[in-house]
């Protein structure tokens, strides 16, 4: 998520405001012998040829935004392009994958709360989200949730609780009840307050971008529809800097 990369989403319009539009500008990348398509990266580990800039990439100083790779754990050229790509379809300035949806919530949650904090977050969620909030988060971590009906926004106001308070976190779609969030007036909400906000559009690819609509992040079980064939684990967080 802290990576940022200058060619990312240079080449979009601003007027581009639809997920597909987005993700047709974005420049194509093409095969190492210059295929229509490009190469699947499969090492795990990556050789530098010039000595002098390993010092810098294990710094973190330069990385996958100019060519530079260590391990694949980390990025590799095939999900490094395929998170540049999920990046300009929410419209965010950075996005990395993880190795699934859960993946995902959970390293945003415990970077965004630490030791003793509190999110408050929709009573209809993914079963899985909803026992990481209610059981792990609390017992392992300190960091207890406070649940809400998220179409109540007078609710949602009372329950964010202003210097305590780390994350607003609800489904634009909830899996599997269908419940739809406002997410523009939750965003107010939540910013007035100086809470961020994070939404799982996993059930509202290419239909809802969060982040245009206020999300300071944005989380994926690519596992649902971007896989299409449920025949793949992985997860995504895409966020803006603004």
């Amino acid at each position: 998520m802290g990576i940022e990369n200058e060619e990312r989403l240079d080449t979009l319009e601003p007027k581009l405001d639809l997920p597909a539009e987005r993700l047709a500008a974005v420049r194509h990348k093409l095969g190492e012998h210059n295929g229509v398509n490009m190469s699947i990266e499969v090492s795990d580990t990556f050789v530098f040829k010039d000595p002098e800039n390993m010092g810098p990439a294990f710094e973190g100083m330069i990385g996958p935004e100019t060519g530079y790779y260590i391990y694949s754990r980390h990025y590799n050229p095939t999900v490094f392009n395929f998170s540049y790509q999920l990046a300009a379809i929410e419209g965010t300035e950075a996005a990395y994958c993880t190795s699934s949806g859960m993946a995902a919530i959970s390293s945003v949650l415990l970077q965004l709360c630490k030791n003793g904090g509190h999110v408050v977050a929709a009573e209809t969620l993914y079963g899985g989200t909803y026992a990481l909030l209610k059981h792990f988060l609390p017992e392992k971590c300190n960091i207890t949730t406070k649940f809400v009906d998220i179409t109540d926004l007078d609710k949602v106001k009372d329950a964010i609780v202003e210097g305590e308070t780390n994350v607003l976190y609800f489904e634009s779609i909830s899996n599997p009840t269908l419940v739809v969030a406002d997410i523009s007036k939750l965003s107010e909400i939540a910013h007035e307050k100086g809470v961020k906000v994070v939404v799982d559009n996993t059930f509202a690819p290419m239909i809802l971008s969060p982040a245009k609509l206020g999300a300071d992040v944005v989380v994926h079980s690519l596992t649902k529809y971007f896989s299409g064939g449920a025949d793949l684990i992985a997860g995504i967080c895409c966020k803006k800097f603004q």
